[in-house]
């Protein structure tokens, strides 16, 4: 009988760029994931910063050349070393924000959504399911 093999741990594995082409190649290996990451960042602190940085390195080149390199540098790597160490609900945050995108688009289109195997009715997070009796936390006397 043939053994059967789960291939979700090895399509768990990071893509790792390690050669560029036939006859060059890095001197390190470079994680895909990560590496998107701080593109997309870098891109979008282009877009957002990109004027203001320019009227105040105009103004004071010496500071405007540490507010180039901690926008452009400092920020996206930030961004990734957060995106590595936060997991929500055991995900990454691309995984997780994918997720949270797909749940939106199948509730918009009225499709049945899953969660940890059961069925969510529809309507679910629109009614309360919290228990109609308040509860009432009080402060223990400490006695001194």
């Amino acid at each position: 009988m043939a053994e059967v093999y789960n291939y979700q741990k090895a399509l768990k594995q990071d893509i790792v760029i390690r050669k560029i082409s036939e006859d060059k190649s890095l001197p390190v290996g470079i994680s895909l994931k990560p590496a998107v990451i701080f593109i997309v960042s870098f891109i979008v602190l282009y877009f957002i910063f990109h004027d203001p940085l320019r009227i105040f390195y105009h103004a004071n080149p010496d500071l405007g050349k540490i507010a180039y390199l901690g926008t452009y540098g400092v920020i996206p790597f930030g961004i990734v070393t957060l995106a590595n160490r936060v997991k929500p609900d055991g995900l990454g945050l691309v995984q997780y924000a994918l997720s949270i995108v797909t749940f939106g688009i199948k509730r918009i289109l009225n499709r049945t959504v899953y969660y940890h195997d059961h069925v969510l009715p529809t309507g679910y997070f629109e009614e309360s399911h919290m228990a109609d009796t308040p509860i009432i936390v009080e402060k223990s006397k400490s006695h001194d």
